[in-house]
């Protein structure tokens, strides 16, 4: 496919280079150094940068042109970094678009566990410093006609290497009495994934009167993922547990839409999806005392309840239709009218095979292994009304509403059988109904001109009933979840204000304020209704511009937040809040006719921690970090531009107790040519 499109670009291109043209293009060279004190870690994940030299071309674009064509490449090899960049654009008479590139780039992540604070404990088990390469792929040719009618084809393959930090951290007991168990220990993902998407689109959006558009998509995604646990390191139960998932998957889909301007005031469309998700799964669950070991029922180490699988064989097969109808409807004057109508229909079954292992009670730890088939079948149907109202006829005034009721129900068997007993462990049928409502308001105010006034208000209620009709897992049974819970309702009420005002024609201002206020209410078979918890959000941010003066600027943003959630297991958690404030100030100065001055400084502070390790892991985030930068701009001509940019960054993380700290001084210059 790459070849194919590499030689068609090349044939378009080839005979119009011999054209009478014009060359224009930027090149951007640039390089830096990174010193830093503290966690490397931490700061790569925070600034997206590596430690030490980094540097190379930042941008490299050539175009030419002609009376026919017009031709362009971008490039970019930042060494380093690891972010490269080669693509290639060609049009011919706005009739013919071709497209190839190629782009890498590399992402950081922190792979820092937790810390336990009472006994200073943290464990530091492998290389902290993670990242994915991030690859993409793509090549695109489109053809338009004279009526407007167009064809565009796509390949788009995008892939993912490398390692990555988990939110799920391993079991320690070297917390000590009376602590018992904490779960502090780091572990990681070892990703390979790629996905090939193939879409065919034809279409004309050109007219007034109609508008229509079909495709097709075809995509392809192979997963080779491991997630690496170690669990109670530097102890006698030191043991590995890896989960692999090799899944594979094939998409089609095909949609379509129809718009057609019935009357001056009435305009209709409608569309249609439809989609078949085929799945293929693989993977497996073992311990051992290396990563990705092989199952060994006698392994060294091993602890009762290490519950794993192998030999996962499955397949999975997803169906959706979705079909929707929309209209716009100006019955008077300044008012419009917008209902639509959605219907999605889901039917999903799923079957697989492996074999599970467990370990038994000491002192023999013996091994249990059961080979299970595991069934899942799903049938579900959902509608969607919708309407939407806007009046624009009072003058310095606009108001908005809009009501949507969606309404939901459905099937959900699973099956679960040991196959050499014939024990069903598992034969649940569970109806599902759902239902959602949603309401908005929104009204906007103009008194005079760089004045504006807007407030809107949002409500979202979503009720959802789970009856098992039939189910024999017991309750109180590890097979019982999720089943055990038979009703959930989530409420939502959320209202916003903004005033955008310019009282100076040098000075401008915004201001927001959100208050957002969320719940709720479950209830879990044989106990009372009652309310999970409740999470109530102010957020207040301002945005100021002033120029006094024709050679300076100075520009500057706050946002304050306040997050608190209440929830009865408070004992635990203590508090569940996430208040920070972050801002920025920048300013840049005209020093000369050639030379420009810039300085900027950002922030973020958030006092969130507290110490519940009696009890449980502190979560909650404590951190302060700062950046100031100061760049110098010289234009020496109207080609050439020469820059440099020198930075300080510095991290106080409390809730690590300091370990992912660190103070960096970043340099950076640059030379770019405009020809």
């Amino acid at each position: 496919m790459r070849s194919l499109c590499l030689s068609a670009l090349g044939a378009c291109i080839l005979p119009a280079l011999h054209a009478d043209v014009t060359t224009s293009g930027t090149v951007s060279v640039g390089g830096g150094y990174s010193s830093i004190d503290g966690d490397r870690p931490a700061f790569s994940q925070a600034t997206q940068l590596p430690r030490g030299p980094h540097g190379g071309i930042e941008e490299f674009t050539l175009t030419k042109e002609g009376e026919d064509f017009r031709l362009r490449f971008d490039g970019r090899a930042l060494f380093g970094e690891e972010d490269f960049l080669a693509s290639l654009k060609y049009d011919y008479r706005e009739r013919l678009h071709i497209a190839v590139g190629y782009e890498t780039f590399q992402h950081w992540y922190d792979g820092s566990g937790g810390f336990f604070r009472p006994k200073n404990l943290g464990f530091k088990i492998f290389d902290e410093n993670l990242h994915l390469k991030r690859s993409r792929f793509w090549a695109s040719v489109g053809l338009s006609f004279e009526n407007g009618t167009y064809l565009k084809l796509k390949y788009d393959q995008r892939m993912r290497d490398g390692t990555k930090s988990s939110t799920h951290w391993a079991d320690t007991n070297l917390v000590g009495s009376p602590y018992g168990t904490r779960n502090i220990v780091p572990s990681f993902y070892d990703l390979d994934e790629q996905v090939s998407t193939l879409t065919f689109d034809v279409g004309n959006e050109a007219g007034e009167e109609v508008k229509w558009n079909a495709g097709v998509r075809y995509s392809e995604t192979e997963l080779d993922n491991k997630r690496n646990i170690r669990r109670r390191p530097g102890e006698s139960a030191d043991r590995i547990v890896t989960s692999k998932d090799e899944t594979k998957t094939d998409i089609f889909a095909a949609h379509g839409y129809y718009l057609r301007k019935i009357t001056e005031k009435l305009t209709i469309s409608g569309g249609a999806l439809i989609t078949n998700l085929d799945s293929n799964l693989s993977g497996s669950r073992i311990y051992g005392q290396t990563y990705d070991p092989v199952y060994d029922p006698a392994y060294l180490r091993r602890q009762q309840r290490d519950e794993g699988f192998y030999d996962l064989e499955g397949h999975s097969d997803l169906k959706q239709t979705v079909l929707n109808l929309n209209a716009v409807y100006l019955p008077f004057k300044n008012w419009s009218v917008r209902p639509s109508i959605r219907f999605e229909n889901l039917q999903q079954e799923t079957l697989a095979d492996f074999v599970e292992t467990n370990v038994g009670a000491g002192p023999s730890f013996a091994a249990i292994i059961e080979d299970i088939e595991a069934e899942h079948k799903k049938d579900y149907n959902e509608f969607t009304e919708a309407i939407e109202v806007r009046y624009t006829g009072k003058p310095k005034w606009t108001f908005s509403g809009e009501a949507q009721l969606i309404q939901g129900n459905g099937d959900l068997e699973e099956d679960r059988v040991i196959h050499h007993t014939g024990q069903r462990t598992i034969d649940r049928d569970t109806e599902i109904k759902r239902a959602t409502q949603k309401l908005s308001f929104t009204t906007n105010y103009y008194p005079k001109p760089g004045l504006t006034f807007a407030a809107q208000y949002f409500y979202k209620a979503k009720q959802n009933d789970y009856d098992a009709v039939r189910d024999n897992t017991l309750p109180g049974s590890a097979d019982r979840y999720p089943a055990y819970i038979t009703d959930q309702d989530f409420e939502t009420n959320d209202v916003n204000f903004r005033v955008s005002w310019k009282p100076l024609p040098m000075l401008a201002s915004v201001t927001r304020y959100d208050l957002q206020k969320s719940k709720v209410i479950s209830i879990e078979a044989g106990l009372k209704k009652g309310e999970s918890s409740e999470f109530t959000s102010h957020i207040i941010s301002q945005n100021f511009t002033w120029t006094p003066m024709s050679r300076l600027y100075v520009t500057g943003n706050v946002n304050v937040t306040f997050d608190q959630l209440a929830t009865p297991a408070y004992t635990f958690v203590k508090q569940g809040d996430n208040n920070y404030i972050n801002g920025s100030v920048g300013a840049g100065y005209a020093l000369a006719e050639k030379d420009d001055l810039y300085v900027d400084y950002s922030w973020f502070n958030a006092s969130n921690f507290v110490d519940n390790s009696a009890t449980s892991l502190p979560l909650n985030v404590s951190q302060r970090q700062h950046a100031s930068t100061i760049s110098w701009v010289r234009r020496h001509s109207e080609h050439l531009t020469v820059s440099l940019r020198y930075s300080f960054i510095t991290n106080r993380d409390g809730t690590w107790a300091g370990r992912n700290d660190f103070d960096a001084h970043l340099v950076y210059g640059k030379i770019q040519y405009h020809f």
